[in-house]
This record gives C-alpha cells, sequence and structure tokens, in this order.
C-alpha cells in the first residue's frame, strides 16, 4: 500500500531551506573554557607550610611493586615467599609515607 504525503506536510518540506553552512562551522568551533584562578592564601596561611598531596593509587601500587620486587631479588626470586615481600613492602612504604608526612617542613 502506497501512502501519499498531505499536501500541507509536502509544501512545507519542499519550502523548508537547509541551514546555510556558516551557522554549522560556528556552532562546531567552541571558544575554549578557562580554567578558574586559584584562590588566593592570605598571609597567615601562607606561611603554614602546605601538606603533601597524598599519592596516587596507582603512584602507590608501583611504588609497592617495586619494594616487593627488590626485596624478591635480594633473595634469589625463591618462590613461595611473594606476598611475605608484598607484605613487608607494603608495611614499609606505609610507615615511609607516615613519617614524611609528620617530618617538619614536608
Amino acid at each position: 500500500m502506497v501512502t501519499r504525503k498531505s499536501p500541507a506536510k509536502a509544501t512545507k518540506a519542499a519550502t523548508s531551506a537547509p541551514k546555510p553552512a556558516s551557522r554549522e562551522r560556528k556552532r562546531a568551533v567552541a571558544k575554549p573554557v578557562e580554567p578558574p584562578a586559584p584562590a588566593k592564601r592570605s598571609k597567615a596561611a601562607a606561611a603554614l607550610p602546605v601538606a603533601p598531596a597524598a599519592p596516587s593509587a596507582e603512584e602507590r601500587y608501583r611504588a609497592i611493586a617495586h619494594a616487593a620486587y627488590l626485596r624478591a631479588e635480594q633473595r634469589g626470586f625463591e618462590p613461595g615467599r611473594e606476598i611475605d615481600d608484598w607484605l613487608a613492602a607494603e608495611a614499609e612504604y606505609e610507615a615511609a609515607l607516615k613519617a614524611s608526612a609528620q617530618a617538619p617542613g614536608g
């Protein structure tokens, strides 16, 4: 069964012209967004030491993995002690992180 468009729809479709290309280009080009300015610190706050940012999960993982590898290398890569190497490296990492957070000036 073939259907025909009503005369109103046919004339409306024929009369509507496509949008000019310049409009499309204007929409495609977005203005760069500037990041917000950093908040200014008061003189009293500027005198306080800034705490270092906590390491990311990936940085933590890589540091512990490297330390565990070095421990395994020191013992000749003897199998069966991988978990011990990891746990010791993790404890060492956490102790070093805690010591650096408590150290004066850093």
